[in-house]
């Protein structure tokens, strides 16, 4: 499994940085981040010059809503938005489809809007749109997008029924961004997580292409479904899928209050004041990162300071989430199906075992600590592996 860079605010010069030291990233392109439209192509081709490639995301999932950097795009539909929300946008596609071939983007991601129930009507518009994108495609593969309310993936026969219209689709693949239930950055309902493997999972075995946008560290996990890719950003707006982002409010800014460490082997992040308490305990090497994932980035947290007194800065925090979250999603991907799972556990075990002396510590994550997530990741493992194992095993 691979991991894209979703982007966010602030993130230009950090997806060429990070596409430089990686020898190349794929960059899932946000035009409520780069506006105007004349300003896409340029930096696509500096992303080229670094070894790097781009998707594009037109983002129309709430064409009604009034987003003031989205609605600068020539492509924003300023009037008919029904069209899209019928199925019927020839014209739109030919204009995203200039846009992508203006930018030599890897695939073509089509437009959906959000939907909060899956029925016939969905489906037959999906494949309307589908349909007509291929005509105007010129060739170019084709992703789907998938774009899901919080309560869908409550429900197995919601799942199933994505499944059943998919294989109608004429697509390559499917790019999929689900709200979180319940608001919460880490999901803690197992059914939900276990659905979405269901349904990645299922889309897999159609023989399609599958991309999960605005992911996190929870969803490496995914790897077990076959999962081809998931983004993930710097700002939390980025890392879980959140509709409200997609309107213009009064406080529509990111967040930069608090700067945090992903330690990878807790699957947790952490403030700074909490890694000073861990040096004072004498226990801060065990939350430092390990040797596959080391990076410059975080280094100067472990070198004899006070952790808060250092110089380690918000853009560091993001580039050393990035950066160990792309080795994951490596490293996740095994041989067999059964070598896949057994990592997963093992990971979840791990992460348990370091939380829970941590915890004694008094160190914590708080709403980024894993501690209660181990439970929900291992209950949705196998819940998928005993309805999909077998067949996954065969497939592989």
């Amino acid at each position: 499994m691979k991991l894209y860079l979703q982007m966010g605010h602030g993130m230009q010069s950090m997806c060429k940085e990070l596409s430089e030291s990686w020898n190349g990233a794929t960059v899932v392109l946000s035009p409520q981040n780069i506006h105007p439209t004349n300003k896409l192509s340029p930096f696509a081709a500096s992303m080229r010059n670094v070894g790097g490639s781009i998707l594009f995301d037109p983002q129309l999932y709430a064409p009604r809503n009034y987003q003031k950097n989205l609605q600068t795009h020539d492509y924003w539909p300023q009037s008919d938005f029904t069209s899209i929300e019928l199925g019927d946008c020839r014209d739109l596609l030919k204009k995203l489809a200039d846009i992508n071939a203006s930018m030599n983007t890897e695939a073509f991601i089509l437009p959906s809007s959000i939907i909060n129930r899956i029925d016939d009507r969905w489906g037959k518009i999906q494949g309307a749109i589908s349909a007509q994108a291929r005509q105007v495609a010129n060739g170019q593969r084709l992703l789907l997008t998938v774009a899901l309310g919080k309560e869908v993936l409550s429900e197995d026969s919601q799942v199933e029924g994505i499944t059943q219209y998919a294989e109608r689709w004429d697509v390559d693949g499917v790019y999929i961004v689900c709200e979180h239930p319940e608001h919460h950055y880490l999901v803690d309902k197992p059914i939900w997580v276990a659905n979405l493997l269901s349904l990645v999972a299922g889309i897999k075995r159609l023989g399609k292409e599958v991309v999960v946008g605005y992911a996190n560290h929870q969803m490496l996990l995914l790897a077990l479904a076959k999962c081809d890719a998931i983004a993930a950003g710097n700002f939390l707006n980025v890392r879980w899928f959140q509709p409200e982002h997609f309107e213009t409010t009064d406080s529509d800014d990111p967040s930069r209050r608090t700067t945090w460490y992903y330690c990878p082997q807790t699957l947790s992040e952490f403030k700074l004041t909490y890694l000073d308490v861990a040096r004072r305990a004498g226990i801060l090497g065990i939350m430092a990162t390990p040797a596959p994932m080391e990076n410059e980035y975080s280094r100067v947290l472990f070198g004899g300071a006070v952790p808060s007194s250092t110089n380690y800065k918000e853009g560091d925090s993001f580039k050393h989430y990035l950066h160990c979250l792309r080795i994951q999603c490596e490293l996740m991907s095994k041989p067999t199906y059964a070598e896949t799972r057994n990592a997963q556990f093992a990971q979840l075990e791990t992460a348990a075992r370091i939380l829970n002396g941590l915890h004694n510590e008094r160190i914590k994550g708080q709403d980024r600590d894993f501690g209660e997530i181990v439970d929900v990741n291992e209950a949705a493992i196998q819940i998928f592996d005993k309805e999909f194992g077998f067949a996954m095993s065969r497939e592989w």
